[in-house]
């Protein structure tokens, strides 16, 4: 599989600066650069050019990086992490630059993060008027993906680290410290480093920007632009997804709080063909709301599930720490079934997973989005029963008995229909399930799930696809391990799971005790082996990116 194969054309820079296939680094602000002063040319910082500039179509101030034809490093000599460096702050090959820019809008935006206007944004983005920290962000995240020459001989879990360590130095030393650039750019470079398994890094860029949606009002102070206006909306609500999934992982409390007064995000489709020419009355509020326009989303659809998401994570962990009854546990879990049973009843039917809709979303280019929809659903569900599997608290009550074996048996039910939904979307060409390494996660929880069904059910048919589909989900791991070196991680974390089973053929591997929890809730996090048997430890937190994949299959019991 090859992603990304067709760059962009090149669009040539026009100004003194980009002739010079470099951009100026002041030491102080309104100073020349030291590169411009030694050398005697005329630089864009000293003469306000940067500063003076037009704002682009998002309402930032340009910079100017330049995605240069020339680089100091030749494709041949980037051989390994420690060859392949940033040279003095410049970009890659304009063509190589476009093909990133681009693979994230197609892999990543509207996918993972909701940051930008594809279209204004690679307008700008063309001509140079988008900030440095911006640039480099993306292209540390994408240039995992890249067959571009200039990585030939490094490996793609290399490729991140001059970039990623670039942009860092360009977000830290950026002259406004909270604008809505700013801001896209925290968010960014978190989930880079989210998918670099530099956890701190991760918290601090998040609490950053959770402290930049406060600062700048969001989404209540809106800009009368509308495209600007929508990029605000959608990065508060894509934030707030994202806080329920962090704060939830680390345990500490919610800052951003959603009103039902607040806008909600515009249809894909709409807001993708969203043109600054357009007149401003066609996004008049009156009409987008006559248009159901902010109803029918398929965003707006997967807010609720970050909620439930919150929900559940937290629950487990109540339930590890003995500070919940037994009762409490069967009131709070019957209140979050009911409640994601209504949102499902709730789902509009151009939503629900059919395969009229899956192809109708597919041929719109938004079969990614659709599938991530499907997959968060499942996901939420699987975890909220996984503490049925083998229930920790035990009644005598045949009504509880019963209540039990059915929440189990909708967990192996979700985790099936999960790792189904991620293969029919993977095989698919051109839709690979690339846009996260928590997809790996959610493939480990389900194939956890899985086992059990391998080693517990009495049914040959059952047995046999929960094989079927364990093979599955290790191809699709195995694949995004290519990519993401966080899913090394993920798959060691299964294989100790996996070792768990083999030493101990019951049911307590399933407990929902201390263990449980780090597999299940902190897919970031070191989990030691579950019987320690003297020859394997602890596994790594963060894997080692000098050793080589492994290959081959473990999944033999």
């Amino acid at each position: 599989m090859s992603v990304g194969d067709n760059p962009a054309q090149a669009h040539p820079a026009t100004d003194s600066l980009s002739s010079r296939k470099k951009r100026c680094i002041a030491p102080r602000q309104g100073q020349p650069c030291t590169s411009c002063s030694q050398k005697k040319w005329n630089c864009d910082l000293a003469s306000g050019t940067q500063a003076n500039s037009n704002r682009s179509p998002i309402g930032s101030p340009l910079h100017r990086p330049v995605c240069g034809s020339e680089t100091r490093i030749a494709p041949a000599e980037a051989k390994t992490a420690r060859d392949l460096q940033q040279p003095d702050g410049a970009l890659p090959p304009e063509s190589l630059c476009n093909q990133l820019i681009d693979l994230y809008f197609d892999l990543i935006d509207e996918k993972q993060l909701l940051l930008f206007h594809r279209a204004t944004f690679i307008a700008a983005q063309r001509a140079g008027q988008i900030h440095n920290f911006i640039v480099l962000g993306m292209i540390a995240l994408m240039a995992r993906f890249s067959d571009h020459p200039y990585f030939k001989g490094v490996h793609t879990w290399h490729r991140a680290r001059p970039w990623f360590k670039a942009a860092m130095q360009a977000f830290n030393s950026r002259p406004e410290l909270i604008d809505l650039p700013s801001l896209q750019g925290a968010i960014l470079l978190s989930f880079v480093a989210l998918a670099e398994g530099d956890s701190a890094q991760e918290a601090l860029m998040t609490s950053q920007a959770i402290c930049m949606v406060r600062m700048l009002r969001l989404p209540e102070n809106l800009s009368t632009d509308p495209i600007q206006r929508e990029v605000e909306i959608r990065i508060f609500w894509g934030m707030w997804m994202m806080e329920n999934w962090h704060a939830a992982r680390v345990l500490i409390p919610k800052q951003l709080v959603a009103s039902p007064t607040f806008k909600s995000l515009l249809e894909e489709e709409a807001f993708r063909n969203m043109k600054p020419t357009d007149p401003p009355d066609q996004y008049a509020e009156t009409r987008i709301n006559a248009l159901g326009l902010r109803s029918r989303g398929l965003w707006t659809w997967m807010i609720p599930l970050s909620k439930f998401h919150n929900q559940v994570m937290r629950l487990n962990d109540e339930i590890v720490e003995n500070t919940i009854s037994e009762s409490e546990i069967r009131r709070r879990v019957k209140g979050i079934s009911d409640d994601i049973d209504q949102y499902f009843r709730d789902l509009p039917s151009h939503l629900q997973h059919t395969s009229e809709n899956r192809e109708r979303y597919f041929s719109r280019g938004l079969g990614r989005e659709f599938t991530i929809l499907q997959l968060n659903y499942h996901h939420q569900c699987q975890m909220l029963f996984y503490q049925f599997l083998n229930k920790k608290y035990t009644s005598s009550e045949t009504r509880f008995n019963h209540e039990d074996a059915m929440c189990a048996a909708r967990c192996k039910a979700h985790a099936a229909a999960l790792s189904q939904v991620m293969w029919d979307t993977n095989s698919r060409p051109g839709s690979e399930c690339l846009w996260s390494p928590v997809n790996g996660h959610l493939l480990v929880v389900s194939s956890s799930v899985l086992l059990y069904t391998l080693m517990f059910d009495t049914e040959d048919e059952s047995i046999a696809r929960a094989k079927e589909l364990l093979e599955q989900n290790f191809l699709m791991l195995l694949q995004l391990r290519k990519h993401w070196s966080l899913v090394e991680l993920s798959m060691a974390r299964l294989k100790a799971f996996h070792r768990a089973c083999q030493k101990n053929s019951t049911q307590e591997n399933f407990d929902m005790d201390r263990w449980m929890i780090y597999f299940l809730n902190r897919y970031d996090a070191n989990v030691s082996e579950r019987y320690d048997d003297g020859v394997h430890g602890s596994l790594p937190l963060v894997p080692n990116p000098d050793i080589e994949p492994a290959t081959g299959s473990w999944l033999e019991l």
